[in-house]
């Protein structure tokens, strides 16, 4: 009987500092990952946190994960990898986030804007809802369609029509609305009719003079040398008048583009210096990931 209480007891021992060994060392490398977040090594991060994901296989140890991915520019592998988790309102709300944020990030504005539709309303947490209209608007802003941002306040207006950063922001979103983008099609119109007028309309005037004076001067060159009986001098010089002309409506239509392109960064820029951009470590705590 003494033998056996031994036994037993030794047994009781092996097994008590086993599980102690095991917390000292679970603790010793949350503190390493903590380290290695905060000094910004993310590779080294992901790695150190998956060893504990192949025990643990946590849905927030795995978003925490994806997290480190996105902060490392890694946008392709959050949207080729990561699974949307729907254990609860904040797990969803986070992981729709985080791979919206990863599509904005690869300039896919739409399919951003999309997942976010995944989660309504009137089916977040009050406090969850400014920042998916904000999520959202941040999207839509970068397409350039209004008649999108327009539904978006108008869905949510119900929720937070006495949120004061919503009536705000509402009102730049109008803003943006009276003052419209170029037309790139009339653009590229008024330069046919007239070369470097499009490029004028766009805002780079000199673009437009440099076009015009081109065109000009290698069709009266070529009319010159026609004249002088130098024909097959003037259809060389035809040619290139041919071809900047053409080009002049091309360079008109991608000037009106660029200049969208550039205000509706503009805009987006204007909107997340006042209320933030996305960041998903805003959503990461180390001490209640791990325990």
């Amino acid at each position: 009987m003494r033998k056996f209480f031994f036994i037993y007891f030794f047994f009781l021992l092996t097994v008590i500092s086993s599980a102690n060994d095991n917390k000292n060392f679970l603790n010793r490398q949350i503190k390493f990952i903590n380290e290695l977040y905060i000094n910004g090594r993310y590779f080294d991060c992901i790695a150190e946190t998956e060893k504990i994901q192949i025990t643990e296989n946590s849905p927030d140890i795995e978003y925490f994960i994806f997290s480190n991915y996105y902060l490392a520019g890694q946008y392709a592998t959050v949207i080729n990898n990561y699974n949307i988790n729907i254990s609860s309102d904040e797990m969803h709300f986070k992981s729709l986030l985080l791979l919206s944020g990863s599509f904005l990030k690869k300039e896919k504005y739409f399919e951003s804007y999309e997942t976010l539709k995944k989660f309504e309303y009137n089916e977040l947490p009050s406090e969850y809802i400014f920042t998916m209209f904000l999520r959202r608007t941040e999207s839509l802003i970068l397409t350039g369609d209004n008649s999108m941002i327009d539904n978006e306040i108008s869905k949510s207006g119900a929720f937070l029509e006495d949120n004061y950063n919503f009536k705000k922001l509402r009102e730049e979103l109008l803003l943006y609305k009276k003052n419209e983008l170029k037309n790139p099609s009339y653009s590229a119109l008024i330069s046919a009719f007239l070369p470097g007028l499009g490029q004028c309309y766009n805002g780079y005037p000199m673009d437009g003079l440099i076009s015009f004076t081109a065109i000009a001067a290698t069709l009266a060159g070529g009319l010159y040398l026609r004249d002088s009986g130098k024909k097959d001098f003037s259809y060389t010089l035809f040619f290139f008048s041919g071809l900047f002309y053409g080009g002049n409506i091309y360079g008109a239509y991608n000037s009106a583009q660029a200049e969208n392109n550039k205000e509706l960064h503009r805009r987006r820029n204007s909107i997340i210096s006042q209320y933030g951009s996305y960041n998903p470590g805003d959503y990461v705590d180390i001490e209640s990931i791990f325990h």
